[in-house]
């Protein structure tokens, strides 16, 4: 009992003892809840997207299947062929089930709501076995699906969204691309692959798809045998692989397998590393930011423990024991520790909060996200340790004292090795900083260098809407001209409209659509050769091109001549007329797209980064709207409105002009060509955002500890410097002594933090855009900008020292 009220004593002691020094109490409190909170949040999406178990049975055998062209030097995940589906499935033994998936979206038209277009997958009766995932409500497919009646599976989300979350949706009936279908069954949300799911469709290939090796528009997701491991599954395929090419060389593509878990959280596609970069980048960052905040924490508690050495030697003269003295310390650490914590925790809800709206765009669609309080725990765990292990540890160093054998030294003195313990830690502090800033700065340069790129058109006051057509209108010709031509009827009527035309695919909307280009009476390139000769895929109407305002460089663009019955025609960019036609001209020439028939290049048109800012221009060629190829995909989707002021000032315009036409065509994704750049641009805007705070925040931090070291250091040897002056020393030498000091602690962590910054430049040299990684500019504006920091932070602690009165120096002395 005795015990406990010497406890609560001491507590009381301590928190009297915080509230005496308010400045050191809220800049350690703040210090530690911007390191709690920042890392607990940054960490917690890690765990969701990197550590959380998948909600499927026997995760541990759910792989995906890719088609592997790193043979002829293409990426190493790409999607598969009907073919490739059918042999896989009939060789391969290592696998319990198949199930192939490709991404759709269907109109939803009918149910008394505004028209939407939905995201959806076509697969077969066997992927939710294959995954194990169970329905909600009713049933999933079974083989017959697909055979007979339209049947669809909605998932949880659309049935709350769409359907009101009602019990009886089973057995109803929703329109889709205007087909009704039967509700059978709905689903978790659960399955997200590759991103948040609608409508599921069954499908049954027939035997012509099975054949087809070119339609390369499907996932595959596969279930292991019990007894095999994805390595014997690779060895398997790789020799499946090869008696397939032995059959015929020109099939038996290699074969990438990979576990569903990485697929999920890579994403999906060639391109599948990109979207968890930027949370790799932030783990990275915020542990440097919590490294820095202990260190600084650490500083400020082991100066404060230390500054207090006369108030121990008094109270151990006067009789207080060891372990008392002991208490009074710790207790104190402990409460600023807790302040810490409270103060932290809510830090954490609400950086987690900023983070999930943030971040959106750059965390996998499998991805649940909640605030992980386990590593909240981990997180205040290693700050209790910082607080306590640094306000405890010269705590005792004190306690053990022999005090009254040098009582005026101990008053007096200081600890050499608490000295450099904190300059060390200084030190550290600077070079972790230095790491950041770095980083930041690398990161701004390529931001504005990709903001420096030209598209190729002039992007303002450009308007882009999206209109898919339904399947079966989209695969008639007739019946799909006749719409695209009434809405640009339309919409070219509208006030303020300068111009319109429709493209599948507008610049950066979509970055897939490549086709192999055969130049008429050149032989075929070899398979190693195939790559190079492969150019991006567009159709368009005629207009288009004038409305994004692409440059004609030669020859005419589309016009009212190249009709569907007219001799068929394309338009290539410069970058697929240097390749083919460097010394001679390309108009009149004849090639061929993706195996298709022969098309006359009758202009060419300036580069456009159809694929990104920050990717070299494609080569690109664009066939006439009217002659595009008969399937949903070839089918012009993106409509281009050019304006004379606010293209957003026509989206209600554009919209009544297009259901005009058609009252149950979804009109979706209506956008500024600004809004596209921007999407274009989040992850490095996301990058450069949370990157250049955590920096700035080290900044500060350095700053912080720099100014405390130094003050300290001047508290200590206020006597010395008043001796100094009395001999004569000048009020500039004085400050100019405590300048050097910093600037020199200062300099020691820019070198430190420069080698470390060299050292993790592969690290950061896949995020950057027209910037080296070791550039030298940013690394001077590092050292500049710290050297500044070490130099301001300095000036309080040096007018101080300068103006410390000789006689009170003298008299102390005496």
């Amino acid at each position: 009992m005795t015990l406990l009220v010497d406890l609560a004593r001491d507590f009381r002691y301590g928190a009297r003892a915080l509230a005496r020094t308010p400045s050191f109490t809220v800049v350690a409190v703040a210090v530690l809840a911007l390191g709690i909170g920042a890392t607990a949040a940054i960490f917690s999406l890690f765990s969701a997207t990197w550590l959380k178990p998948l909600p499927f049975a026997d995760e541990d055998r759910l792989v995906t299947l890719w088609a592997d062209l790193t043979p002829i030097g293409g990426p190493a995940r790409v999607e598969i062929a009907p073919a490739n589906y059918a042999e896989w499935r009939e060789r391969a033994r290592s696998f319990e089930s198949m199930a192939p998936i490709e991404i759709a979206s269907f109109n939803l038209t009918g149910d008394g709501g505004e028209p939407e277009r939905l995201s959806g997958v076509r697969t077969t009766s066997s992927l939710f076995a294959t995954i194990g995932l169970a329905p909600l409500l009713g049933r999933t497919f079974v083989p017959e699906d697909g055979t007979g009646e339209p049947v669809a599976v909605v998932s949880e989300g659309f049935w709350f969204r769409r359907l009101g979350g009602d019990p009886a949706a089973v057995g109803r009936t929703i329109t889709l691309d205007g087909s009704p279908h039967t509700i059978v069954g709905v689903v978790p949300r659960d399955f997200r692959f590759p991103f948040e799911i609608d409508v599921f469709v069954p499908t049954v290939f027939s035997a012509e798809q099975l054949a087809s090796e070119t339609n390369y528009f499907w996932y595959l997701v596969a279930k292991l045998r019990p007894d095999v491991t994805i390595e014997a599954a690779r060895v398997e395929m790789a020799a499946v692989s090869a008696a397939l090419r032995a059959d015929n060389p020109a099939r038996g593509v290699a074969v990438t397998i990979a576990p569903l878990r990485d697929t999920l959280v890579r994403g999906a596609g060639p391109r599948a590393d990109e979207s968890p970069r930027t949370l790799f980048v932030l783990l990275g960052a915020v542990a440097l930011v919590l490294l820095i905040a202990c260190a600084n924490v650490a500083n400020l508690v082991l100066a404060r423990v230390t500054v207090r050495q006369r108030e121990l030697a008094i109270r151990k003269a006067l009789g207080a024991a060891r372990g008392r003295l002991l208490r009074l310390l710790v207790s104190e650490s402990m409460l600023l520790a807790a302040a810490g914590v409270v103060v932290g925790s809510a830090t954490a809800r609400a950086t987690f909060g900023y983070l999930t709206r943030l971040l959106p765009g750059t965390l996998p669609a499998s991805a649940t996200l909640s605030l992980d309080w386990r590593v909240l725990a981990l997180t205040i765990t290693a700050a209790l340790a910082t607080v306590i292990l640094f306000g405890a540890g010269p705590a005792f160093s004190a306690a053990r004292r022999d005090f009254g054998a040098s009582f005026g030294r101990a008053i007096g003195g200081r600890s050499a090795v608490a000295s450099r313990l904190r300059m060390g830690l200084l030190v550290a502090e600077i070079a972790l900083t230095v790491v950041l800033l770095a980083g930041a700065g690398l990161l701004l340069r390529s931001y504005r260098a990709v903001l420096a790129v030209d598209p190729g058109f002039p992007t303002a006051n450009l308007l882009v809407a999206e209109t898919v057509l339904p399947a079966p209108r989209a695969a008639n010709p007739a019946e799909r001209e006749l719409f695209y031509r009434r809405v640009l009827d339309g919409v070219r009527a509208l006030p303020g409209v300068e111009s319109a035309g429709y493209t599948n695919f507008a610049p950066l909307a979509f970055k897939g659509g490549r086709a192999l280009i055969l130049v008429d009476g050149r032989p075929p390139p070899p398979p190693e050769e195939i790559l190079r000769n492969i150019a991006t895929n567009r159709s368009a109407s005629a207009g288009y091109l004038e409305t994004l305002g692409v440059p004609l460089l030669r020859g005419r663009l589309f016009d009212e001549r190249d009709t569907r019955g007219a001799p068929r025609t394309a338009v290539i960019n410069e970058s697929l007329a240097q390749a083919y036609w460097s010394d001679g001209d390309p108009i009149g020439q004849r090639l061929s797209i993706g195996g298709g028939e022969l098309v006359t290049v009758i202009g060419v048109v300036g580069d456009v980064r159809q694929l990104g800012l920050d990717q070299p221009a494609d080569r690109e060629v664009f066939v006439p709207l009217d002659q595009a190829a008969s399937n949903a995909f070839a089918a012009p989707r993106h409509l281009v409105v050019r304006s004379d002021g606010d293209p957003l000032a026509l989206a209600a315009g554009v919209r009544r002009a297009i259901w005009s036409v058609d009252p149950a065509q979804p009109v979706s994704s209506v956008r500024a060509m600004s809004e596209v750049l921007d999407a274009e641009l989040a992850n490095r805007s996301t990058q450069l955002t949370l990157i250049g705070a955590f920096a700035l925040f080290a900044v500060v931090l350095a700053a912080v500890g720099l100014y405390g070291v130094l003050s300290y250091a001047v508290a200590q040897k206020t006597n010395e410097i008043g001796l100094r002056m009395a001999l004569g020393a000048r009020r500039g030498t004085v400050v100019g002594s405590v300048v050097r000091t910093a600037l020199g602690t200062a300099a020691l962590g820019i070198g430190v933090g420069l080698v470390a910054a060299f050292a993790l430049t592969e690290t950061i040299s896949s995020f950057l855009y027209g910037v080296s990684p070791t550039d030298p500019a940013t690394a001077l504006a590092v050292a500049g900008v710290l050297l500044g920091v070490a130099g301001l932070a300095a000036l309080a602690p040096a007018a101080r020292a300068a103006s410390v009165d000789p006689m009170t120096a003298l008299r102390a002395e005496g």
